[in-house]
Parts: C-alpha cells; structure tokens; sequence
C-alpha cells in the first residue's frame, strides 16, 4: 500500500478501538488491545505521506494486516 497519509493512518487507528494515549512533538502515541495483548505505539504526524517501511513497521507494532486496515481508511 502506498501514499498513506498520517492523519488518515491515524483516524483509521482510532476506528479499530485504539486511543490516543499522549502526543510528543511530531508523534501522537496510541494504545489499545489486539489478541487479548495491549499494544502501544507511536505514529508520526509530520509526514504528509508516510514511507512505507514506517507504514509497515506501524502495522506490525499495532498486530493489523494492510487488509483489515484498508476496510477502515
């Protein structure tokens, strides 16, 4: 998936039940429980697209898949 912007990444977080737990800066931290785990991470606003490798690496840390995203952006 590719020109995923960071406000759209982050809006379609917050509808798969994460919250946003503190903003730093340039990167608002979200947490919230996927698979019974609690999972907390950052992603950064200060992109107006996200590369790629963050996008995957926020996936990853957030236990999603870029299906189940898609459904939501």
């Amino acid at each position: 998936m590719k020109n995923v912007k960071s406000r759209k990444l982050l809006n379609a977080l917050i509808r798969l039940g994460f919250i946003i737990k503190a903003q730093s800066g340039t990167h608002v931290i979200l947490t919230g429980f996927r698979n019974g785990l609690k999972r907390t991470f950052p992603v950064p606003i200060h992109h107006q697209i996200i590369p790629i490798g963050t996008f995957k690496a926020i996936l990853k840390q957030a236990s999603i898949n870029e299906e189940e995203l898609i459904e939501y952006l």
